[in-house]
């Protein structure tokens, strides 16, 4: 009985173990439509690269229902933060991505590219 019940409670706890929670509709390229500078997003299961002023970032992220929350992994300063949310919603086509920086009132607008690799 007792292997029983740690058996019953090992197969409700491994689906909260599991990989991080990442919403497939953001996974793929997306590049920016209304900034200055053009910016470029890859997200990917275990990674998102940002190709921003011509500096490729890489990060750790994952998100919920209205929010993605990503760590910088790459190009590190010690005195910089390296833990950000951005907001995030998508359009029901779900090929226009709008993000919100952390208290900031500017809306980024991002479109869905093929499934290509950022320019390095």
């Amino acid at each position: 009985m007792r292997n029983l019940i740690l058996t019953v409670l090992i197969i409700i706890l491994l689906p909260s173990c599991s990989s991080k929670n990442i919403n497939n509709d953001l996974l793929g390229n997306w590049k920016s439509t209304k900034s200055s500078n053009i910016v470029e997003l890859q997200f990917c299961k275990d990674s998102l690269i940002s190709n921003a002023w011509g500096k490729r970032t890489k990060f750790s992220w994952q998100n919920d229902e209205t929010q993605i929350y990503y760590t910088q992994l790459t190009n590190l300063i010690p005195d910089l933060k390296t833990d950000f949310i951005l907001e995030y919603r998508l359009n029901s086509e779900k090929d226009t991505l709008f993000l919100k920086i952390e208290n900031s009132e500017f809306i980024y607008e991002f479109v869905k590219r093929s499934n290509t690799s950022i320019n390095n």
